[in-house]
């Protein structure tokens, strides 16, 4: 180690529960620096965060999805980068400035009893938003509801028949092949942005062309949230989209859906088709996606 980081920076052996508990306990800031996409999942900041310690990360693992914008702070976005050099330092800044700008001036601010009355709101709204969701007993009822079982139901209705295993493989490869043809369009009337009041519902819709693909082999959705101050987006709701005019000659759809809002504010959306058959568990499994693009 190097001489200037002795007393500041110590490395942990055989890293274990025991360990964790000293450490949750002295510490107020969580911050976990890896690469994005090197973390694996984070179950040290979740056990952190459900007693209260402030998670400090970049969006990757659990904190990808724990992180709200109320209940700890971010490091840098999730931008790509050409090389880890322009990553680690984009990192690095955005450490710095937060650090400055909105940690330090929570933490060493106190109402007229003493109290850090902010901080301890970020760290109840870690407890609440993380508590229970970032469990092992989640984890386990998501892998058999969501996993398990429903793999077991595939296996037994169309994997142990060889001949719909031969189909499907055909059927994979034909859409891999065809995948990029596809196109998505939308109607000028559509609206780039929305802001609406809790309760209000609108109507979407887009076209999409499928020179080589059968449209019972996809579905079209409708991608949308609520879009923070900070531009970020939270709250993303994905649904289907129904098919309700067909125009074979050009093989071109319509598809429509109704953006339901449960909370006013400012909300955007967008289209995305993703590839559909019985036999596939989930559609991301063949990482195929079509987004609308702005050309279209």
């Amino acid at each position: 180690m190097k001489p200037q980081f002795k007393g500041k920076v110590f490395l942990l052996e055989n890293y274990n529960i025991a360990t964790s508990r000293y450490l949750i306990s002295g510490v107020d800031v969580w911050l976990n620096t890896p690469r994005r996409p090197m973390e694996a999942s984070g179950t040290s900041g979740q056990k952190a965060s459900v007693n209260g310690v402030i998670n400090f990360s970049v969006l990757d693992g659990w904190w990808a999805e724990g992180y709200n914008s109320k209940n700890g702070w971010k490091i840098g976005t999730n931008a790509e980068y050409s090389n880890y050099e322009e990553q680690d330092k984009a990192d690095s800044q955005s450490i710095y400035e937060t650090l400055e700008n909105k940690i330090i001036p929570i933490y060493y601010h106190k109402d007229k009893t003493g109290l850090p009355t902010d901080w301890i709101g970020i760290m109840r709204a870690s407890i609440v938003s993380t508590g229970g969701k970032y469990s092992t007993a989640r984890m386990l009822t998501d892998y058999v509801d969501n996993l398990y079982m429903p793999l077991c139901n595939l296996y037994n209705n169309y994997y142990s028949n060889l001949e719909k295993v031969t189909e499907y493989n055909l059927w994979k490869s034909e859409l891999y092949n065809n995948w990029e043809d596809i196109s998505i369009s939308q109607p000028k009337d559509n609206l780039d942005n929305i802001t609406i009041d809790a309760g209000n519902n609108i109507d979407v819709n887009c076209k999409v062309r499928l020179p080589n693909i059968n449209p019972e082999n996809i579905e079209a959705q409708v991608y949308y949230g609520r879009i923070q101050e900070n531009g970020l987006v939270d709250n993303i709701t994905i649904i289907p989209m129904k098919l309700v005019e067909e125009n074979k000659e050009e093989k071109e759809y319509t598809y429509t859906a109704k953006i339901q809002l449960i909370n006013g504010g400012n909300y955007g959306y967008t289209f995305r088709v993703m590839p559909k058959h019985e036999m596939l568990l989930d559609s991301a499994n063949l990482d195929l996606v079509k987004w609308i693009t702005d050309e279209k």
